[in-house]
């Protein structure tokens, strides 16, 4: 398989996660707040704030919490991320 072809099998499998749904949102400063999260921001594939995909630079990712679904006994989904941009203040910076 080649870039182009994985790069498509990955777009394609991030725009499968779209469905948005409510995740108790655990913060690693402490702070816990419940939020609607699509399935891509909540596994750790797309920005918390602005929903950008993980890059380099300003798009690059810092860890900031982990997710957990609301609702039922499950395990956390994962770690939860915001870019540089988000953090710096660039895009407003707040979690939504």
């Amino acid at each position: 398989m080649n870039t182009a072809e994985k790069y498509a099998r990955f777009v394609a499998m991030i725009a499968a996660k779209q469905d948005v749904d409510r995740y108790r949102v655990v913060l690693d400063n402490g702070h816990v707040e419940g939020m609607l999260l699509t399935l891509a921001q909540a596994e750790g594939f797309e920005c918390l704030s602005c929903k950008v995909l993980c890059g380099t630079g300003t798009k690059a990712f810092r860890p900031v919490g982990h997710a957990e679904p609301l609702g039922f006994d499950a395990p956390g989904v994962g770690r939860v991320f915001r870019c540089v941009d988000c953090l710096d203040g660039v895009r407003g910076g707040e979690v939504r």
